[in-house]
């Protein structure tokens, strides 16, 4: 079992639910990344690899548009 890409899908997952303003997306998608890299070569199954990586991915993207937001309301530049 690839231990890598179980830990990258499993905190892909929590990342979606937890405000750290993209720290747990960032460390999901380098473990989804090193486990979907550690299955090729290995000529494994790569589903589990792949899905945290998209998961993370989303979650990354999600984070940057939280904190562009957030950066905005501060700022004052935020017309709502």
């Amino acid at each position: 079992m690839n231990t890598y890409a179980v830990a990258g899908f499993v905190i892909s997952i929590a990342s979606l639910f937890t405000p750290f303003f993209g720290l747990s997306s960032t460390i999901a998608l380098a473990l989804s990344a090193i486990g979907f890299v550690q299955a090729r070569v290995e000529k494994s199954r790569k589903g589990l690899a792949l899905s945290g990586l998209i998961i993370s991915i989303v979650s990354v993207v999600l984070a940057c548009a939280e904190n562009i937001l957030l950066l905005l309301h501060y700022l004052g530049k935020l017309p709502i």
